[in-house]
This record gives structure tokens, C-alpha cells and sequence, in this order.
């Protein structure tokens, strides 16, 4: 930005243009505008002016004539330089101001004209050639100043200096009854006058057209100044505006004459921190090339506080600061709609963390009886029933593993959501892990009639992936396709192929011969809680949210999902992702005496889960002990003699992670027992809370013997003192 700053001339004349489009010259108003400045600053010389003038008359004429003639004189060169004041130019903008104005200055300045006028008569009258002689010098001194002052204005050019330099030559041939060399001296001084007024005459042409040129380089400035909407400020280096542009006007409601002089620190808010003007400032001192872009709130005239953005730069003179510059504009609705986004982002997560502890809880205590239902059932499974009876208990399972499953559908979705979902890679195997999935639907295709199969192709089917997340994703699209084919068949083909060295491409096929997509649904498919038709939902069941999750699990693998579909013929579905080849890992097989001898704490505030893990725990030889909360649990284990602790998470008077902390502060081997939590928040990072809690492992609810198994198994393999010492 330029460091150049032009004064304000807020009440500057326009200049006209002529048929050609060509600027005319200034107007006298113009003149008068422009000549009050010079005026104003040459008080001091005109006031010993007037007292060497007030000297000579008194020498000539009456003393009592030059005192009165400079008493007059001196009260109307006061009332000049009152009118042609800095100040006076900044008392409004408005047309009617400026003209009375202009008229408070052009009244004393012609009656300072004709008092000087006045004076030179009376020299005159005295007729004594040096009095005469001093009397033209006074007309043609006036007639010197109105040349300086308005030399580009021709008729007030001829007026002030052609004009009365041969009105006094007329007046001196008519007037005298002396000789010519009686008068010579004052002949000389007319002469010298006359080649003064002859030079400016041929100087006033290209003095013209040099300030043509200036004043149509202003009137380009001031098109711009009047154009740009952003404030224009030069600030003195104590805070002061020394210049303003007109924009303020709009921007802050002040007009720039209410702002040069003030304080820029009487405007800001009481909450604004002046450091940063002055870190800003010391930044641009040390680097005055550089710019500095601070907002701070400012106060409007009308009273209110709006947001300013400035971009400033220090002003150098002689390599020395001697104010800044800034550029400011209004960015109060900005502001406002970046406070409004960060209070409704603010609203949105505290929604979200409200929705998350709603469902948190939720999840708790409707888990919580399910798992119990789940538990008791796997317990049946060991005990001796009827034909029938076991039917009955197959089918119960089935309905309360697809009630488990929407439960959970619900919950991820809401995970997915958060961005609370992780993935849990460990080595898998893919054929495996379809196998299991078919074998949950198998029943469910079988009493529908459906032809229930799959083909698996690939030599080396061990991945690292997410079993959970992987079946879920299988079962998402086998459990569509089972549930929405009424006859035929359902048909899945897994593909294992090496993508890269160490790398397998994974692609899993669901074919069915059900009830198709229809074409305008089918944009629409992934979109939660939606089923195609209006009327799928009711026929079938469900929440709409499998497939939606299933995209979401996909794109956390880096893969995807698509499908084709027919209306009435039936649907593929299929996914397709890429993982790290893995080597294979032998399943632990359940042992019926694996945990002979082990004595086994649960601590569990359900009774119904504490019965399903007794029951679990002596089938496979181990003595139970129980305890309803996270204190008795710590008491329990206090005591002394227990090697595996199963610790809930969720329980009254003390959570299970307090009851660890606890139990890790006991002395001797009591402070060292393995400890398992049972919980269905088994999130990779609430895996991690365990552990940092001093959990030895975790096993996920509904308990089953499979998952107890294994993870004891991994205890063993890596034994902890208590529970390797019994095993």
C-alpha cells in the first residue's frame, strides 16, 4: 500500500468538464477551498505586516489614522485565520455547510483586500512620492498575493493582479500634478510590477495545464477513496487518526471529521486486549515490509459493537516510524456466523455425547437380560432334554441371537455415526468365517426351503482383518438375502486372490432369486433405516440399517460395496476389500477340565449372568465364588485364594475398572490375580481403558464358551503368577 496520504478535502468542488470531456479549470470556489491552508499558516508574517504598515502610516499620516487603521486591520486578519482554521473544514458535509463555509472565509479575506486598499489611498492622498510610491507597492503587493493564491483562475487572475496594477498606473497619470521625475520612484515601482504581472501571465498557461493534470490525478484518487467501501486509516504512532477515509461513514457511522484527532482506543471494546496492538506493532517495527491482520470490536455511533478486520503497515519517513496505515473492514456477519457454527457444532457434540450415553446406557440395561437369556440357553444346551424341548431351545436361540442382532445393528450405527467404531485386525480365516455365517442361517433358509450354498476359491484363505466386523459384514448380506427370498435359492462366493506380495484380495458374492430392487429404490438403498418399498418392512422385518452399516465397515477396510438387481428375479450382492496376508492360528478346542482346580471369582451385579457363568465355569472343572458388586468383589479378593477374576464393568457403588484399581493396590499375590472383564462394550478403545486399568484380557458378552476358552487359553500361554501356579 502506498505510504502517500492525501488530505481530506471532503468538501472539495467537482471540477466541470467541457464538450470535449476535457476537465475545465478549477472553480473559484475551488480556489477559495484550496487557499485557505496558506492563509491560514501566513498569520504570524501578515501580523508584523500590519505592524510595519501601522509604522509607515504613522509616519505619513496622523498617528491616531495608522493606530485605528491597524486595530481594524488586526481584527480582521484574527478573523481570517479563525475562518481558514484546520478545524472549520470538518463541520459538516452537508451542500449548506459548505457554502456558509465558504462565504465565513471569502467575507474577511475581500475586506482584508479593501482595508490594504484603503491605506494605500491614504499613502496616495498625501501626494509625497515615497508615500505614492508605497502605495502602489501596497496595490500591487495585493495584487501578488490574489496571483499566488489564484493564478490558475484567469478572471481572478486579471482581477487580483492585472487588473489594479493599471488602475493604479491610471490613477497616478490622472491624479498627480507632479512631474514625471518627481514620481520616478514611484514609476519604478509600477515598472516592476507591470514585468511581475507579464511574467505570470506567460507562466499561468503551463501552470494551468500542470495543475490540470494534478487535479484530474485527485479526482481519480477521490473516485476511488469514495468507491472503496473498507476504512482507510493513517494512525499516528500514539493512537490517534490523522486520517480517515470517507467510508467510515458507513462502516462506523462516524463522519472522518468526528474521527481525526480522537483516540482509536476510546472506540474499542473493554473486553479487547491491547497487547496485540502492541505485539502487532512491534512486529512491524521489526519488519516494516511485512503486514499485520488483527479483528477486534469496535463501537458503532449508534451505539452498537460490530467486528473490524484490519490489515496494517507501519509508515517510514527518513527510515524512522512515524504512524501506520491500516485497511479495515466489517466482518461482523462473518464473525457472528462462525460463533453461531461453533455453538451449534458445541450443541451438536454435546448431542452426540448425550445420544452416546443414552445409548450407552441403553444398550447396558437391555443387554444385560438378553445376555442373560443367551447364557442360560447355551447353558441348556448341556443338559439333558427331550427332543422337542431342544427344538424349542434351537428356536429360542435363534430369536434371541436376530434380537441381539438388530440391538446391535442400532448400536453400531450410532458408533459408525460418532466415529466410535475401530477395527480389531488379528489373523482370520476368511473360509472359515463364511462357513460360521452360513451355519447361523442354515436353520432359517432350511425352514424356508431355500436352497442354502457356497463355493469358496483361494489356496491361502488367512487374513489380518477384523473377524468380528467381517462376519458381520457376511451375515449382513447372506441374512438379506435369506430374509427377502421367499423360493429358490441363495447362492455366496468367496474369492481370495494375491493383490500384492503379502497382500490378498478379498471378494465376497451374495446371489438370490428374491424379490429384486426396484429401479427408483435402488439410489436410495444405503441410506439408513431405508428398505426399498414401504412396505418391506412390514413383510420382513428389520431396521434398515444392515446395509448401511456394511458400507461404512467396507470403507474403514478400504474396500467397497455394490449390488445388481432385477425387480422380481432377484439380487447380487457383493463386497470387495484388500488385507495383509496372515499366517494360519490353531483355534483353541473347549477342554471339559481345562480350569480343574482353578478358583474362579465372577463378579457380576445380574444374578442371571452370574448363573450362566457358574454353569459355563463347572462344566470346564473350575470352583466359582461370586460377588454382586465392585466392593464385594475387592473384599472377595482381599481374602485371598482366587486365581481368575471375571469382573463386569458396569455395576453399582464401584464400576469394575475402580474394583481392578483396587485389587492392583492389594499386597502379595492377592494384588496380582488375572483379571477378565465381561462386557459388551468391547471397542478397541475401551479395550485399551481396560487394560490401562490393569485388566489382564476381556471376553464380550453374551459369554460363551468359546470365547472363555480361548481368551483363558492366552492367559495360560502368558501365565501370570496365581492362575500358572494352579493350571
Amino acid at each position: 500500500m502506498s505510504q502517500r496520504i492525501v488530505p481530506e478535502r471532503p468538501d472539495r468542488a467537482p471540477a466541470a468538464r467541457r464538450p470535449d470531456g476535457r476537465r475545465r479549470g478549477p472553480t473559484l470556489a475551488a480556489r477559495l477551498d484550496e487557499a485557505r491552508q496558506p492563509i491560514h499558516h501566513v498569520f504570524p508574517i501578515k501580523l508584523i505586516l500590519v505592524a510595519g504598515a501601522a509604522i509607515a502610516a504613522s509616519l505619513s499620516l496622523p498617528w491616531y489614522v495608522g493606530l485605528g487603521w491597524a486595530l481594524v486591520s488586526l481584527a480582521i486578519e484574527v478573523w481570517l485565520w479563525r475562518a481558514s482554521a484546520p478545524a472549520a473544514l470538518h463541520r459538516g458535509t452537508s451542500r449548506r455547510r459548505i457554502a456558509h463555509r465558504r462565504a465565513a472565509f471569502a467575507i474577511p479575506y475581500a475586506l482584508n483586500n479593501l482595508w490594504w486598499l484603503l491605506l494605500a489611498a491614504l499613502f496616495w492622498s498625501t501626494g509625497e512620492p515615497v508615500a505614492m510610491a508605497t502605495a502602489a507597492a501596497t496595490v500591487l503587493t495585493i495584487a501578488a498575493v490574489g496571483v499566488m493564491l489564484f493564478h490558475n483562475v484567469p478572471i481572478v487572475f486579471y482581477l487580483t493582479g492585472v487588473a489594479p496594477a493599471v488602475a493604479a498606473l491610471i490613477v497616478l497619470l490622472i491624479a498627480t500634478e507632479r512631474s514625471l521625475l518627481e514620481i520616478g520612484p514611484v514609476w519604478f515601482v509600477i515598472a516592476l510590477g507591470g514585468l511581475f504581472a507579464a511574467g505570470r501571465a506567460l507562466e499561468t498557461p503551463s501552470a494551468q495545464e500542470a495543475q490540470r493534470r494534478i487535479d484530474e490525478s485527485l479526482e481519480k484518487y477521490e473516485i476511488l477513496e469514495a468507491n472503496i467501501t473498507d476504512v482507510i486509516a493513517r494512525t499516528g504512532l500514539d493512537g490517534r487518526y490523522q486520517y480517515v477515509s470517507p467510508a467510515a461513514a458507513d462502516v462506523l457511522g462516524y463522519s472522518p471529521g468526528e474521527l481525526i484527532g480522537t483516540s482509536r482506543w476510546d472506540y474499542l471494546h473493554p473486553d479487547t486486549d491491547l497487547s496485540i496492538f502492541a505485539e502487532a506493532l512491534q512486529r512491524l517495527l521489526e519488519n516494516p515490509d511485512a503486514s499485520e491482520t488483527l479483528a477486534v470490536r469496535v463501537r458503532h455511533k449508534d451505539g452498537r459493537w460490530i467486528w473490524l478486520q484490519s490489515r496494517g503497515r507501519v509508515i517510514l519517513e527518513n527510515g524512522e516510524p512515524v504512524a501506520t496505515i491500516d485497511v479495515s473492514r466489517d466482518v461482523t456477519a462473518q464473525m457472528d456466523a462462525e460463533a453461531a457454527l461453533r455453538e451449534a457444532k458445541t450443541e451438536a457434540e454435546a448431542g452426540a455425547r448425550a445420544k452416546a450415553e443414552f445409548l450407552a446406557n441403553v444398550s447396558h440395561e437391555i443387554r444385560t437380560p438378553m445376555n442373560g437369556v443367551l447364557g442360560a440357553l447355551q447353558a441348556l444346551e448341556g443338559e439333558p432334554i427331550s427332543p422337542e424341548g431342544r427344538e424349542l431351545l434351537r428356536r429360542a436361540e435363534d430369536c434371541g441371537r436376530m434380537l441381539s442382532q438388530l440391538l446391535n445393528d442400532v448400536l453400531d450405527f450410532s458408533k459408525i455415526e460418532a466415529g466410535q467404531l475401530d477395527l480389531a485386525p488379528e489373523p482370520l480365516d476368511a473360509g472359515d468365517a463364511l462357513e460360521s455365517v452360513i451355519g447361523l442361517l442354515e436353520a432359517q433358509a432350511r425352514a424356508k426351503g431355500l436352497a442354502l450354498s457356497y463355493d469358496i476359491d483361494g489356496f491361502d484363505l488367512w487374513i489380518e482383518t477384523d473377524p468380528v466386523r467381517l462376519r458381520q459384514a457376511m451375515f449382513n448380506l447372506l441374512g438379506n438375502a435369506v430374509k427377502f427370498t421367499a423360493t429358490g435359492h441363495v447362492t455366496a462366493r468367496l474369492t481370495v486372490r494375491e493383490s500384492a506380495p503379502h497382500r490378498r484380495q478379498v471378494r465376497l458374492e451374495v446371489e438370490d432369486t428374491g424379490i429384486g430392487i426396484a429401479p427408483e429404490a435402488q439410489s436410495r438403498l444405503f441410506e439408513r433405516f431405508h428398505q426399498g418399498e414401504s412396505d418391506t418392512a412390514r413383510r420382513f422385518g428389520g431396521a434398515g440399517l444392515g446395509l448401511s452399516i456394511t458400507q461404512a465397515l467396507m470403507r474403514m477396510m478400504g474396500g467397497d460395496i455394490g449390488f445388481v438387481s432385477e425387480e422380481g428375479l432377484g439380487s447380487t450382492f457383493w463386497i470387495a476389500f484388500e488385507a495383509p496376508a496372515a499366517q494360519p492360528v490353531a483355534a483353541p478346542e473347549p477342554q471339559a477340565e481345562l480350569l480343574e482346580g482353578v478358583h474362579v471369582l465372577v463378579v457380576e451385579d445380574n444374578a442371571t449372568n452370574r448363573l450362566v457363568a457358574r454353569t459355563l465355569l463347572t462344566r470346564l472343572g473350575a470352583t466359582v465364588s461370586e460377588a454382586e458388586d465392585g466392593v464385594a468383589g475387592v473384599e472377595a479378593a482381599g481374602r485371598g485364594g482366587i486365581d481368575l477374576i471375571l469382573m463386569d464393568i458396569q455395576m453399582p457403588h464401584m464400576c469394575g475398572l475402580e474394583a481392578t484399581r483396587a485389587i492392583r493396590g492389594l499386597k502379595g499375590s492377592a494384588g496380582r490375580t488375572p483379571i477378565v472383564a465381561l462386557t459388551a462394550n468391547a471397542m478397541l478403545h475401551q479395550r485399551a481403558e481396560y487394560l490401562a486399568a490393569g485388566m489382564d484380557g476381556m471376553v464380550a458378552k453374551p459369554l460363551s464358551v468359546t470365547a472363555l476358552v480361548t481368551e483363558i487359553a492366552r492367559l495360560i500361554a502368558e501365565p501370570e503368577p496365581g492362575l500358572a501356579a494352579t493350571a
